[in-house]
């Protein structure tokens, strides 16, 4: 009878856990006040996909979502049953003070889509000292066994010293020549828990030209010795650096919001202390500036262009032999590491006989700590129009190589074109056919007349300038123009002088130009550029044609020189979003895709939308 019920208990359990449904909630501090962070966290009993937030237009999404998996086994009489929990974690910061609703988050599970609750929020002014702000972590599995409540903690956390954590910015070399590559990694050092990074601000590198080579989607730490002392280091992002200028530069410094998770005091209760309870501490840090010193180059023996590295350089030619008018190509390929993005086109001297097109660069480059390696080629295209053998002698490039410390020559092989009058023609330049006007076509035997003497019936038709009727014209037209210029001239300076007003005109212009390098990326794929470039657009955007300065162009700025415009609210609102979304995008690679033509429409959609408001 006993193993019929337990039998009967054991059937039932696995056709509840079958039958289990999907639960999706969220839950949030009830209090915050104005600029304290706060987490919203949605729960699920089942791995999820596309997760996406309620809207949340009165609060500012500081970092999210990361995610946290717990597992519950259990074993009874010989049966195992498992169930998950997935709780996926947003930091959000209000924007003003008041009641505010975060609404309900969506989800795809087994291709259905689910909503979450939504939840509410009440911002003070003055900060809110409640035990939220000191999350913990406890569990006393004995307090029923005891009847014993959880102990009071105190509410005092331990310090945590510039020693126990700190940022640097690590780099390979302090003293460089103008021009040549060096690295820069963001670390961050601790020997406490560090539990998360909430919000960076990165190093701005005006005085360099900077590459981006990694970013960590999330913290991988190792051991290193740093003054006498063992730390566990993680890099954040790495930058391959180019000095624009000469003398004492600075790397500034790099800023940045850690939560560490400490153990609480639990006063005299042991079971308290035994167990232990945790709490997130947070601890701005700042990372000290870095002094470079960047050197002139050596005096250049010859005409330098400014390339620092290693090269190689090779000249190849379509044909070296060809007729009058036929086209050649002529192609130059410089391939190594160094600085490509400074490197100018190579200048050669071609002869007056020959018409020369604007040539063709291409670059195929990647970016690594050794610096820029690749190639860079430029392809010219002339075509000669008179006979002859063109000695154009070698092309020469100049570079300063960071190897040796010294300037080094590459030439190429002599460059010679036979250009013969046509197939037939063995001559090549035979004083016959050595002309030297540029754009002449070559006149041939059958081109040329003898000149006629006889019958030609010549009559005199002359009459001298003064007299013709348009003669007082002549004077008049160039003082009607000069007026005419002159008035439209001082209005282009008048409105150049303005630069604000410049900037308001052209704003639908450059905003344009920059969807439409959204659009190549969007057509590659390219997700990073796309939201970069988007970004750009919608703020370049803001910022020009309102008149924000740099310095102010916030959203809460861009919000309010909306509303003084007449902007309806909901257009302000749709701008915003759209940068908020872009922003998390870009910046939480790890977090649910957004369709990249819907985010590139709506950006068309929201400047065109502001652009009929304005007019």
């Amino acid at each position: 009878m006993k193993r019929v019920l337990l039998f009967i208990f054991i059937g039932l359990a696995c056709l509840q856990t079958f039958a289990q449904e999907v639960s999706f909630t969220a839950s949030s501090t009830a209090k915050v006040g104005m600029g304290q962070n706060f987490q919203v966290q949605y729960k699920l009993n089942k791995q999820g996909t596309n997760l996406k937030p309620g809207s949340y237009p009165d609060f500012k999404l500081v970092n999210g979502p990361s995610l946290s998996t717990s597992q519950n086994v259990q074993i009874i009489n010989g049966q195992y049953s498992q169930s998950n929990s997935y709780t996926y974690t947003y930091v959000f910061q209000p924007k003003s003070v008041g009641k505010f609703t975060i609404g309900g988050a969506t989800v795809t599970i087994d291709g259905k889509e689910y909503t979450s609750n939504s939840v509410t929020i009440e911002v003070q002014k003055d900060p809110v000292q409640t035990q939220s702000n000191r999350r913990q972590n406890f569990y006393d599995p004995f307090a029923d066994l005891y009847n014993q409540t959880q102990p009071a903690v105190s509410n005092a956390p331990k310090e945590i010293t510039n020693e126990d954590l700190f940022l640097r910015v690590v780099t390979d070399k302090t003293s460089l020549y103008k021009g040549e590559p060096m690295t820069a990694v963001i670390k961050v050092y601790t020997k406490v828990n560090l539990s998360g990074i909430n919000e960076i601000k990165f190093p701005a590198f005006d005085d360099f030209y900077a590459e981006e080579l990694e970013s960590a989607t999330q913290l991988s730490f190792s051991k290193e010795t740093y003054n006498g002392q063992t730390y566990n280091v993680a890099p954040i992002k790495k930058y391959l650096l180019y000095p624009r200028y000469s003398g004492n530069i600075k790397i500034e410094s790099c800023e940045a919001d850690c939560e560490v998770r400490q153990a609480a005091s639990g006063g005299n209760n042991y079971m308290a202390q035994f167990f232990g309870y945790y709490e997130n501490v947070e601890k701005k840090l700042t990372s000290p500036e870095i002094n470079v010193n960047v050197k002139n180059l050596p005096s250049a023996p010859g005409d330098f262009s400014g390339a620092i590295g290693t090269f190689s350089l090779k000249m190849s030619q379509s044909a070296d032999t060809v007729n009058i008018n036929d086209a050649v190509s002529i192609k130059l390929t410089l391939s190594g590491t160094g600085n490509f993005n400074m490197i100018e086109i190579p200048e050669i001297i071609w002869p007056k006989e020959f018409e020369v097109y604007e040539p063709v660069a291409s670059e195929n480059t990647t970016v690594s700590s050794a610096g820029v390696n690749g190639s860079k080629t430029w392809e010219f295209t002339v075509i000669p129009r008179y006979p002859g053998i063109f000695r154009l002698g070698k092309i020469n490039f100049l570079y300063f190589d960071s190897g040796s410390k010294q300037y080094k020559t590459l030439s190429t092989p002599d460059i010679v074109l036979a250009v013969r009058k046509d197939k037939n023609d063995t001559n090549f330049g035979d004083t016959d056919y050595n002309y030297s006007q540029k754009n002449v076509e070559y006149i041939g035997d059958e081109d040329i007349l003898f000149i006629k003497n006889k019958g030609l019936n010549l009559e005199k038709n002359y009459s001298p300038l003064i007299l013709k009727g348009y003669f007082p014209l002549i004077f008049i037209l160039p003082l009607v123009l000069f007026l005419i210029i002159s008035i439209v001239l001082r209005k282009k300076i008048k409105e150049n002088a303005d630069l604000a007003m410049m900037k308001s005109k052209h704003a639908g212009k450059v905003s344009r130009k920059r969807l439409k390098r959204a659009g190549k990326y969007m057509a590659q794929n390219s997700k990073e550029k796309f939201y970069k470039e988007i970004i750009s657009a919608l703020w370049g955007y803001a910022g020009d044609r309102f008149g924000v300065p740099v310095a102010e162009l916030t959203k809460d700025k861009i919000t309010e020189t909306l509303a003084s415009s007449n902007i309806p609210a909901s257009t302000a609102g749709k701008l915003i979003n759209l940068i908020e979304k872009c922003e998390f995008a870009h910046f939480a690679p790890a977090s649910h895709e957004t369709e990249l033509s819907f985010v590139f429409n709506e950006a068309v959609q929201i400047i065109e939308e502001l652009e009929q408001k304005i007019r």
